[in-house]
């Protein structure tokens, strides 16, 4: 463990200590952000469309879609969620028990259009 984390700790353990004893909390409040890039980042990784992962997590697509062009910041629990998304999506697939919908192949005429 590096030194700074170290010390990131029992000053956390200090301030648990001193909430228990007065009742009070003195805690550092931090504010994660999360952003159309790390949103498109957590979907794409997902290898579903926008459709797809709308549907497997309960997402309004036209909310999916806002926040992946900036126009609109996930908050509260979807923030928290796409937050542990990025960290570990196998998890977040695994604790919801969903099953992820395969992104379609693309038919033959597609591909040679492209």
């Amino acid at each position: 463990m590096k030194k700074r984390d170290f010390e990131r700790l029992m000053q956390s353990l200090e301030e648990v200590r001193e909430h228990v004893t007065t009742g009070r909390f003195r805690g550092r409040i931090y504010t994660v952000e999360v952003g159309a890039k790390d949103v498109r980042a957590v979907r794409l990784r997902s290898g579903m469309t926008q459709q797809q992962f709308a549907e497997t997590f309960g997402i309004g697509l036209g909310t999916l879609q806002k926040w992946e062009r900036g126009e609109r910041r996930p908050s509260g629990a979807a923030r928290s969620l796409l937050l542990v998304m990025k960290s570990n999506l196998p998890a977040v697939v695994k604790a919801l028990g969903v099953k992820p919908t395969a992104r379609r192949a693309r038919s033959r005429r597609m591909r040679t259009a492209a």
